[in-house]
């Protein structure tokens, strides 16, 4: 290795092992420091280790100890636990000082996030628009719109060397890219063959879902094409759900684009408590889609009718008692249960049945699903095998004693909890305010296949 590249070395070592004393990772930083401090030729396998601690510091996952973790997931219990709405549960959380400086500035930019962007310069992909198959939906908004929601990272392969495609879908009023930070998308860092990217929604999903849901169609469709025809896997959170299982009714087009959809803390049966997402004049004045969102919304109805409430294509649904949020989400009537009557395969993933009494399995939000290590693991799982996440095949005498997966760290966890100070800015600056929810498209009352 030539001297210039050993002091270069070197010195990145002694920044990042400054990075790693703020973040209290004792081991990475007497391994950092000593490379700093005596900087020497070293091995292939020593230099691919320290490139992946640069990786990861530059993609914001830091390390920490399982201490720092059940504390802060402790402090975050007990900030939401008396929360009767979102705005209630995000002041309790900010009151705490649970939402480091360094992370709320980051929270605080996302509207000028190229991360969020919805104008995005993509490729144009051939057969998928007006509609892919004679039986799709029509779309009602025009393919550039759509398309232009997408983004892909640089890093993204589109299917080369045998990596799969992941599309992730975001959740009630929160754009993806900042929804997905602190979790999935780093999911492409640590699993070898998956590629992430993510579908930025307008208005941050607040508006008519069923036109976000179009958003849903277009992209797994889109990606699949420009990944020469290769099955893509969906990861939606929330709402994303909805939009995504709404995208696989009406357009079926998708299902054969789609190897595995992914539900994290999913709605499929609406909340009873749709209203703490709409604490201000709530009952009165909401945002379409959260009126979409109760239990017995029409929107709701018809996308559990005709066997809408059994998976399309192989599902893994992974949810938590504690979602406060979503409810109910414990046993066979949780919102986000998914049945079977299609045979297609579904592991409806209950977080405090599965790991019972193990830290997996404790007290985790509606947003605390996308940094869960159960979550984690069956998401991989499901991507890397055919047919739904397993859990026959997850080590669960070790994934139910990690408190988050080994790919995140403290500042996921809080970045993620700080998640919930964007949804009430976007909730509440949402104009104009609804008073019902939108009529259903003419395509979902239809009885019979839509004619060309």
């Amino acid at each position: 290795m030539k001297a210039g590249v050993i002091v270069s070395l070197g010195l990145a070592c002694g920044a990042i092992a400054d990075q790693l004393a703020r973040r209290a990772d004792p081991d990475l930083i007497q391994v950092l420091s000593t490379l700093a401090n005596e900087p020497q030729e070293i091995g292939e396998d020593t230099a691919a280790s320290i490139s992946d601690v640069v990786s990861r510091l530059q993609h914001g996952t830091n390390s920490t100890t399982p201490g720092s973790v059940q504390s802060a997931l402790s402090n975050i219990a007990l900030a939401v636990s008396g929360a009767d709405n979102i705005v209630d549960a995000a002041t309790a959380i900010t009151a705490a000082g649970l939402i480091p400086s360094e992370i709320a500035s980051f929270l605080n930019g996302y509207l000028d996030s190229e991360l969020n962007s919805q104008d995005n310069s993509n490729p144009i992909a051939k057969h998928i628009y007006p509609y892919k198959a004679a039986a799709d939906a029509p779309y009602s908004l025009p393919e550039s719109t759509l398309r232009a929601a997408i983004h892909i990272p640089d890093s993204f392969s589109f299917g080369r060397n045998g990596n799969t495609p992941v599309i992730l879908i975001p959740g009630t009023a929160i754009p993806a890219g900042t929804t997905y930070y602190y979790s999935f998308s780093k999911l492409a860092n640590s699993s070898a063959g998956i590629d992430v990217v993510w579908v930025n929604m307008p208005r941050a999903s607040l508006s008519d879902s069923q036109v976000t849901a179009e958003y849903v169609a277009y992209a797994i469709n889109y990606i699949s094409a420009l990944s020469a025809g290769k099955s893509v896997g969906v990861i939606s959170w929330s709402q994303g759900g909805l939009n995504t299982q709404w995208a696989l009714k009406y357009w079926p087009s998708t299902r054969l684009a789609v190897a595995d959809f992914i539900a994290m803390s999913p709605d499929f049966h609406g909340t009873v408590d749709a209203n703490v997402l709409c604490p201000v004049l709530d009952d009165v004045a909401c945002t379409p889609s959260i009126f979409q969102q109760e239990y017995t919304a029409e929107f709701i109805q018809v996308l559990r009718a005709d066997d809408g409430d059994s998976a399309y294509v192989p599902t893994t649904t992974v949810y938590s008692t504690f979602d406060e949020i979503v409810e109910p989400q414990s046993g066979s009537n949780a919102s986000a249960f998914l049945h079977d009557a299609r045979g297609v395969g579904v592991t409806n993933a209950h977080l405090q049945t599965v790991c019972a009494g193990k830290p997996a399995g404790g007290v985790y939000t509606h947003e605390g699903v996308l940094y869960n290590s159960l979550a984690w693991a069956l998401a991989i799982d499901a991507i890397s095998h055919p047919g739904p996440g397993s859990l026959d095949r997850v080590d669960l005498a070790r994934v139910c004693e990690q408190l988050v997966p080994p790919a995140l760290g403290l500042d996921d966890v809080l970045g993620t909890e700080g998640l919930l100070l964007l949804a009430v800015a976007e909730i509440l600056a949402y104009q104009p305010r609804a008073t019902r929810e939108p009529a259903i498209r003419a395509y979902a009352k239809l009885n019979h296949t839509l004619v060309r």
